[in-house]
């Protein structure tokens, strides 16, 4: 992905998201490393608006263990 455009961090019902991404690279399943301009912002209705001010965010998915299965999954909040 290139340009200066607003991204899902995460696809729920819960979203947020982030203003002026310039590029995205998916790293694997869970990470993602974006580039963002000086103006980016991370947007979500319940927490309010982030500012960012880094140029490079990184992005991944929680996992844990489930001590039933003894696999690693998603962890959800």
């Amino acid at each position: 992905m290139v340009g200066n455009k607003t991204i899902v961090l995460e696809p729920s019902t819960n979203t947020h998201t982030m203003t002026n991404v310039v590029d995205v690279e998916k790293i694997d399943e869970n990470i993602l490393k974006i580039k963002t301009s000086k103006n980016s912002q991370v947007l979500h209705g319940e927490h309010g608006t982030i500012g960012i001010e880094a140029p490079h965010v990184i992005k991944y998915v929680q996992q844990e263990l489930n001590p039933v299965t003894k696999k690693l999954q998603n962890a959800w909040d």
